[in-house]
């Protein structure tokens, strides 16, 4: 039974404040995380039954990853496959199709979305996009059984010298070609040695074709790296490097430095023959022997002052020939052409510049006129004047004289004009009697 005192009385809270200040943070950690799920749900829009990839951005980026949950939607054959499309760009991030279609389970801050990256055109692009290698969509290759530590090797066509890069071709899905590979010398044997691409895995490289100057190309699978060419003829060597998969081989690699067994390039002295017109602009042909064999590059220059004349390369016997054009600049006299490897001297051959012929003018012998000859011409040709002149004023004088005529004392004066100092007689006319009775 309550009392009267207690009817009146008004109903106190029993919840402290501390709880009430605990409910109010709970409250807003689930609006903070209602939130973040909402933009994840905005940005992340693929889910584990409609993706086509998963990343795991591991290691092995554009490799789909065997692990995590979202991977229990594919199918088994896509475990560890290319992820179609996907590559590296010049940035170093990673590019894949869209977010779409699948789930990139590394740092985000590492990747982008193709189809992103072309709606966006406020987003640089590199001037050069880097080509996408086509991925295989099938599941890898198994690789081909070998022996551990076996380095089998399985010549190929035979081949005179290694591939020209300006006319290979490879297949869409063929790999990358790897870098130049190295190359050592140990007696007559070459060892060549290459490092795996970065994709070599991606792109189920199953082996490689090496080639060596002159000798057979050979295949090796995909564990070896190294190959050793033994009992070589002396002479000068590099190599190059294929890769091989089901596609077919890469395009090849980056030729080697020179590797040379016998006496080395700069010490093999040679003889050079020089033959043309030794002038100035003019043309020669020059012509080595006794060299180095298969030397890739060997400098041509004409000192005393070097002067380059371009750059030759030595056959299996060790000569050359190759024609080069003097300089106009070259002053005439005593100069040498020499033969350089890698800046060093070989050899050197004396030569004698000529100066540029001149261009005479086309005389006879008796069209050239001597100086005396015609200071004799010139005196004579004065004095024919001046006796022209003697002549011309005494043949006046006779002319006057005998227009003068005496005028008699009774004859009638009559007006006479007077030029100069001589006077003009005017003789009247005789009168005709022709006709007179």
């Amino acid at each position: 039974m309550t009392t009267s005192s207690d009817q009146g009385a008004p109903h106190v809270s029993t919840i402290s404040p501390r709880f009430r200040r605990a409910r109010r943070l709970l409250a807003a950690a689930l609006l903070s995380s209602g939130l973040i799920l909402s933009a994840q749900a905005i940005y992340v829009q693929a889910s584990a039954a409609s993706v086509e990839w998963v990343d795991g951005g591991d290691d092995s980026p554009c490799l789909q990853d065997d692990k995590g949950a979202a991977l229990t939607s594919l199918p088994v054959d896509k475990f560890c496959t290319p992820i179609g499309g996907c590559y590296q760009d010049d940035d170093g991030k990673w590019v894949l199709p869209s977010r779409k279609t699948g789930i990139w389970q590394g740092n985000p801050n590492d990747v982008k979305y193709a189809d992103e990256i072309a709606a966006a055109p406020t987003t640089p692009q590199p001037t050069t996009p880097k080509p996408v290698t086509p991925k295989p969509v099938a599941a890898k290759p198994t690789p081909k059984a070998t022996t551990p530590g076996a380095k089998s090797a399985t010549p190929t066509a035979a081949a005179p010298g290694l591939a020209d890069p300006a006319t290979e071709t490879a297949a869409p899905a063929a790999p990358t070609a790897p870098a130049a590979p190295t190359v050592t010398v140990k007696g007559s044997d070459v060892t060549v040695s290459w490092l795996a691409g970065p994709n070599a895995a991606l792109e189920s490289v199953s082996g490689y074709v090496v080639q060596l100057t002159n000798a057979a190309p050979v295949q090796v699978d995909a564990q070896t790296l190294k190959h050793t060419f033994t009992d070589l003829e002396d002479g000068s060597y590099r190599a190059a490097v294929q890769a091989v998969n089901a596609a077919g081989p890469s395009l090849t690699s980056a030729p080697s430095e020179v590797a040379t067994i016998g006496t080395p390039i700069a010490e093999t002295v040679g003889t050079v023959a020089v033959d043309g017109e030794l002038e100035p602009g003019g043309t020669v042909t020059v012509t080595g022997t006794g060299f180095a064999a298969n030397v890739p590059e060997l400098a041509l220059e004409l000192h005393s002052d070097p002067v380059a004349l371009g750059t030759v390369a030595t056959d299996t016997s060790g000569a050359f020939t190759t024609t080069v054009t003097i300089p106009a600049t070259v002053e005439p006299g005593d100069h040498s052409v020499v033969v350089l490897y890698e800046g060093t001297q070989i050899t050197s051959s004396p030569v004698a510049v000529a100066a540029p012929a001149a261009a005479a003018a086309e005389t006879t012998p008796g069209e050239t006129v001597p100086p005396v000859v015609g200071l004799v011409i010139l005196l004579a040709l004065g004095a024919l004047g001046l006796a022209s002149l003697a002549w011309h004023v005494a043949t006046g004088r006779r002319r006057r004289e005998r227009n003068r005529l005496p005028v008699a004392a009774d004859a009638t004066a009559v007006d006479r004009p007077v030029v100069g100092d001589d006077l003009i007689v005017e003789r009247p006319l005789a009168q005709s009697t022709a006709g007179v009775s």
